[in-house]
């Protein structure tokens, strides 16, 4: 997998593209409502956001990891 940053331009753009459907995905998979405090939020800091795409199943891995320091 790799972070977000690491991709191209062109793909970060994709991507970029692609956030509120993933945010609508993510939301219906979890019943269709989430709450997070503020303070959730504003932790996420120490974690970066990983991604892969499999082409040949058409599906999406997304992984949180803790920064290396």
């Amino acid at each position: 997998m790799s972070s977000i940053r690491e991709l191209s331009y062109e793909h970060q753009q994709a991507v970029e593209a692609m956030k509120s459907q993933l945010l609508i995905v993510l939301v219906q998979r979890l019943g269709g409502r989430v709450d997070i405090p503020a303070a959730e939020i504003d932790a996420t800091g120490p974690f970066n956001l990983l991604m892969a795409a499999d082409p040949k199943t058409r599906s999406f891995t997304f992984e949180v990891k803790r920064k290396k320091r």
